[in-house]
């Protein structure tokens, strides 16, 4: 090897070297964070997440995976106008509140990556302020669900050798904590307790303080999907064929509210309207289920995936996830979810 390139590979490596430590000090920023003044803070609802966290709403924007460009980050106004990308990143499990976005990064997912920084860590949780700005990370290996409340985000957490585990993370960055040596989907957590069912040895549905303390049981069963909507906890009944069913905060009796077999659900924010997938094979599709009046209502035939209630609109893809549709509540109307970036 020649004198010359010798020389010319040490100093691209170098360079390289060099370009790794200052995006790792710009992305692992501690401490510069404005914590939340609420503890009860929020960044999605818990039928949502369960859907994947693809969409969500914080002071009349909604922030959201866009379909049409591999699910990246985007965000829109609450009547569906001016797209924008916010960043170029492939999210799920997005939280938004006060001055940042929370996500979980996959864009491992892509074949090649269309960013030299994205290279460099493709998985982890992440913070992000709404304009785009001050990246953040959290953890740097993958994570799934993920859900803000107060000033921590509560997340599956990957670790080569012993899987997923739930996690704590403080939103500066600051702390990062074991909660459970399980791999619990935090779906819903409320009142400082996070509701969920087990996952290695039981399928129960048990109640935790956001500590970690206290952990209990609250009803025995072969539950799945759990979320706490108003003095309700629900969940897909396994041992009776997916059912939609919900018990008391305390928990109690079981109450079957559809008698279907179902891939997916979701409530409005008021509980008293739940949309759900039908997966039995005769009469797969959405339907909307209103508990005040008792009616219940097909509204797209077929199967979909990941049902996300923003106000008055209800996000949905096809199975194949090859399109995108909106329902609106109000109007009765479903049309495609084309969203394409407007200009100024």
């Amino acid at each position: 090897m020649k004198k010359g390139s010798l020389i010319k590979r040490i100093l691209a490596s170098i360079l390289i070297l060099a370009a790794v430590a200052v995006i790792s000090i710009l992305i692992i920023k501690k401490g510069k964070v404005k914590l939340y003044s609420d503890s009860s803070t929020t960044g999605n609802t818990s039928g949502n997440l369960l859907n994947g966290g693809l969409f969500t709403q914080a002071d009349n924007v909604i922030y959201f995976a866009n379909p049409n460009d591999h699910n990246k980050l985007y965000k829109m106004n609450a009547n569906l106008s001016k797209i924008k990308k916010v960043y170029n990143d492939k999210v799920s499990y997005i939280n938004a509140a006060g001055n940042y976005i929370f996500y979980t990064r996959r864009n491992d997912k892509f074949k090649k990556s269309d960013n030299a920084l994205l290279s460099l860590s493709t998985t982890g949780l992440f913070r992000i302020t709404k304009n785009g700005t001050d990246l953040s990370r959290l953890y740097e290996d993958p994570t799934q669900v993920a859900c803000l409340y107060g000033n921590h985000v509560y997340y599956q957490h990957y670790d080569h050798k012993k899987g997923l585990e739930l996690y704590s993370a403080k939103i500066d960055g600051s702390k990062n904590k074991l909660l459970k040596r399980e791999a619990i989907s935090p779906y819903s957590v409320s009142g400082n307790t996070i509701y969920y069912s087990g996952w290695a040895k039981e399928h129960n549905i048990h109640s935790m303080d956001i500590s970690g303390a206290n952990d209990k049981v609250i009803y025995n069963g072969n539950c799945t999907s759990v979320i706490k909507s108003g003095d309700y906890i629900y969940f897909l009944n396994m041992n009776q064929n997916y059912n939609l069913c919900r018990i008391g905060l305390d928990g109690g009796s079981a109450e079957t509210i559809v008698q279907y077999k179902l891939a997916t659900y979701n409530i409005t924010n008021d509980g008293n309207i739940i949309f759900y997938q039908v997966d039995n094979g005769q009469n797969n599709g959405i339907y909307m289920y209103d508990m005040s009046t008792g009616t219940n209502e097909q509204i797209a035939a077929g199967n979909f995936n990941f049902i996300h209630i923003i106000s008055d609109y209800v996000f949905y893809e096809d199975y194949e996830g090859k399109t995108a549709y909106y329902y609106n509540i109000s109007t009765g109307e479903n049309k495609n979810f084309n969203p394409t970036v407007e200009k100024d």
